[in-house]
């Protein structure tokens, strides 16, 4: 019970401005305290979503801002005249119990967007559409060891980051040419195919000549997100700096 004191004017022949204290009673219910939950959640939720979006994307080295919008919606700038957008997608997010977003990327010979589902221990990514530079892998690592122009044209409907495999969708690219980010002679780069698929070991991305046996380079994502990576005999020669079969292993 919640007690709440207010004063009133005198009353049974008390003198004007006497006061006199009655004591309010107030029930506290299950559903009262979970109506005082939710709008303070909501509120909470609400400053947070409208708050600037650069509070949650860091600064460039020079310390200019890299982003605008709002954490609910808003887009970073990336090198090379890249650009990511997000919004949140509210409706989604309680039908699929998840974080969902919408992801936008723009620029030269670029034009894709996505979903991505985010909960504890899940990152799916769907419905991935459209085109791709693939300088925008300088834009975003750009440790990068070459710079290569073809263009990555995706269709695909589940591509697992974290958690249980899943994986279904096709990726080509144009030819064009790869070259040392350092500078030196760029190299003729064919047209590839490949796709993404799910195995009981992990979500996998590969790419391939046209009817080469040899895969050009093949990517296993695990549930946990460890990530393991080749370039496969079929790359030698065709990716700049490339002699042999290399893989390395990292996490997402």
């Amino acid at each position: 019970m919640l007690k709440v004191w207010r004063t009133r004017d005198g009353e049974s022949g008390r003198a004007g401005g006497a006061f006199q204290f009655e004591r309010l009673t107030v029930k506290v219910t299950r559903w009262r305290v979970v109506l005082i939950v939710a709008g303070l959640t909501t509120y909470v939720l609400g400053l947070v979503a409208m708050a600037p979006a650069e509070i949650v994307t860091p600064r460039s080295s020079n310390g200019e801002l890299q982003a605008v919008g709002t954490v609910w919606a808003g887009e970073r700038a990336l090198p090379g005249g890249f650009g990511a957008g997000w919004s949140l997608m509210p409706l989604t997010s309680l039908t699929t119990l998840s974080a969902a977003e919408r992801i936008t990327l723009r620029g030269p010979d670029t034009a894709a967007n996505t979903e991505v589902l985010i909960r504890p221990g899940r990152l799916l990514v769907r419905d991935l559409d459209g085109t791709a530079s693939m300088r925008l892998l300088n834009a975003v690592a750009p440790i990068m060891p070459f710079v290569c122009d073809p263009v990555a044209r995706f269709a695909v409907a589940r591509l697992s980051i974290r958690g249980t495999p899943e994986g279904e969708g096709t990726i080509t690219t144009s030819p064009g040419q790869c070259a040392p980010s350092g500078g030196g002679v760029a190299t003729a780069v064919p047209a590839l195919t490949g796709g993404v698929t799910a195995t009981e070991g992990g979500t996998v991305v590969a790419l391939n000549t046209p009817g080469a046996v040899d895969p050009v380079m093949r990517a296993r994502i695990q549930a946990d997100g460890g990530l393991t990576a080749e370039i496969g005999a079929g790359g030698v020669g065709v990716i700049p700096g490339i002699a042999a079969p290399v893989s390395f292993e990292t996490s997402l």
